[in-house]
């Protein structure tokens, strides 16, 4: 299991692999990056927040 800022930390890699939007249109594997780094920041943001 990976901690929050490990996740984080993989999300902003995927994001950085992925060129401005000005570049042009996203290809499929950008687009599919920056789903896997929304879904590893929503991961951490959760494994962040404590239970209630």
């Amino acid at each position: 299991m990976s901690t929050p800022d490990e996740l984080r930390t993989r999300a902003a890699e995927l994001e950085s692999r992925v060129p401005p939007v000005i570049a042009g249109p996203r290809t499929d594997d950008e687009r599919m990056w920056l789903e896997k780094a929304a879904a590893l920041r929503a991961e951490a943001d959760s494994l962040a927040t404590p239970e209630q």
